[in-house]
């Protein structure tokens, strides 16, 4: 009789184990689904925010349309062939003269397509001025009806002449040309 109780301890405690062994698979199915649906709510929700803002954009076609429209029409155009650099050149000069930036050394590169829009760098290696003077020449620039011009680059440290800086920039003339 002694050996039927160790069989059935045995049983008893090969049932417990397997009883465990369950209960673990469950409790780890249990937890990796809990972290795979929140991950995929999180999925979702950022799914649903970009849905919402690209339908928002969708919804708003006319008006950048519209702004583009009036942004193309108000862009310089010059005839084809015409070279452009002399033009920016003599600009870009009178508002820097202007505002008291001293240019020095200053080159235009060559002509970019830009979808409709063609684009001429100008890289000015040496300019030297206020603080104050760069950020009135700047604004002139980025606010003048002559032109559309964006500075790409700008780069600056203090001058041997005291309150004055130095540096290079590029600056980008966008255009059209007459078809």
């Amino acid at each position: 009789m002694g050996g039927e109780t160790g069989n059935r301890e045995k049983a008893l405690m090969a049932m417990l184990a397997m009883a465990a062994l369950y209960a673990i698979a469950a409790g780890v199915w249990f937890f990796h689904s809990q972290t795979a649906w929140s991950r995929a709510r999180k999925q979702y929700a950022k799914a649903a925010d970009t849905f919402e803002r690209e339908c928002k954009l969708i919804n708003e076609r006319n008006k950048w349309t519209e702004a583009y429209e009036a942004e193309k029409a108000a862009m310089p155009t010059f005839a084809a062939g015409k070279a452009t650099d002399t033009t920016w050149l003599k600009l870009m000069d009178t508002l820097a003269e202007k505002h008291h930036i001293a240019i020095s050394q200053r080159q235009s590169g060559k002509e970019v397509e830009s979808g409709d829009v063609l684009e001429l760098p100008i890289e000015v290696k040496s300019w030297e001025g206020s603080l104050e003077s760069l950020v009135k020449f700047m604004h002139e620039l980025e606010n003048t009806k002559e032109g559309m011009f964006d500075i790409r680059s700008l780069s600056f440290k203090p001058s041997s002449k005291k309150g004055y800086l130095k540096g290079s920039f590029t600056l980008t003339c966008a255009y059209m040309r007459e078809e």
